[in-house]
């Protein structure tokens, strides 16, 4: 029975050695972290299932791209989105920005109510100098994209305070307030593009240029800093840069709920890249980051230009929106 054993425990202590000798395969090796060993030596790590959002945008009119940009996809850097919170300053909705090395690219939403309504067309891209063409209607309140250009939080302005001296954003370092100017167009019976207009105070306005005595106060009114100093054949030489009508579309008449009531509302969608070198009067191309908020003045569907409480503005706080670009 001795002899039994010590057989069987020699053959046990053989066994041990052989697998204590024997060399693990590469493939598939299990790391002590849990990750795998590739064959080429390198560390595979877990796969989470999470992926990074990404979107392409095209300007086209089509906007089911921007579907895919939510509260839940938003990365709150280099992909923004915002909801109206404010049951007064309801008529823009939604706000989403995102953008590439050319453009910063904008969507939102506005209640057809606050739109001018156009008779007498149909109607053109026109100019701050001509207007709607081929004759000019009426001038309606603008959709005005405030925009620091400098990563200097310490000028050139702050926006427009309303009427009871409130402004609406407390950021003060803005440096270019495109306005973009539409209607309804009841003849052609879409959404057209008027134009789009550039303001640049600290250029143009005494008072505004750097280190001068209103440099980082509000701007005295929306038609501050106006580019259109120049005239070269019935246009602006400077209108319709930063976007035209091929680079700002308009959706149909749809229904969306709104943020706030809850209720389904009639809106126009809207989205617009913005040319990164065409926002500074310069020429300079906008990097880094964007601070961003968005106006808009118009209050029901008649032609209210300069109306300094406007209808809506995104975000609804006091704290404007910071965008990184691509």
């Amino acid at each position: 029975m001795k002899k039994v054993f010590m057989i069987l425990g020699t053959c046990l202590m053989a066994a041990l050695v052989v697998i204590g000798c024997s060399k693990p395969s590469n493939n598939n090796q299990q790391k002590p972290d849990g990750g795998e060993q590739k064959p080429d030596g390198g560390e595979q790590k877990p796969d989470d299932g999470e992926k990074e959002f990404s979107m392409d945008i095209a300007i086209d009119g089509d906007f089911s791209e921007w579907d895919a940009l939510t509260e839940e996809t938003a990365d709150g850097e280099y992909y923004l989105f915002e909801e109206n919170t404010n049951a007064e300053l309801n008529s823009m909705l939604r706000l989403k920005l995102t953008s590439d090395e050319d453009n910063i690219y904008v969507y939102t939403e506005i209640n057809y109510e606050t739109i001018y309504v156009a008779e007498g067309g149909p109607y053109s891209q026109g100019s701050s100098w001509t207007g709607f063409l081929p004759k000019h209607p009426a001038t309606p309140g603008a959709l005005i994209i405030y925009l620091s250009t400098d990563d200097d939080a310490s000028g050139a302005f702050a926006p427009v305070a309303n009427s009871d001296g409130d402004s609406y954003w407390d950021y003060t370092g803005f440096d270019a307030f495109p306005q973009y100017y539409f209607c309804y167009d009841v003849a052609a019976n879409k959404m057209q593009f008027g134009w789009q207009q550039n303001n640049w105070p600290q250029n143009h306005e005494k008072g505004w240029e750097k280190d001068g005595d209103k440099w980082g106060a509000p701007l005295s009114s929306h038609g501050a800093g106006w580019w259109g100093d120049t005239q070269e054949e019935s246009t602006s030489a400077s209108d319709n840069t930063v976007s035209d009508e091929n680079t700002f579309k308009f959706s149909d008449i749809v229904k969306v709920k709104d943020p706030v009531s809850k209720a389904d509302v009639s809106v126009i969608k809207m989205e617009f890249a913005m040319d990164r070198e065409a926002i500074n009067e310069d020429g300079k191309k906008v990097n880094g980051s964007v601070v961003i908020g968005a106006f808009y003045e118009n209050v029901d569907q008649e032609a209210h230009q300069t109306n300094i409480d406007g209808s809506g503005k995104l975000p609804s706080s006091n704290k404007a929106l910071t965008l990184k670009l691509k």
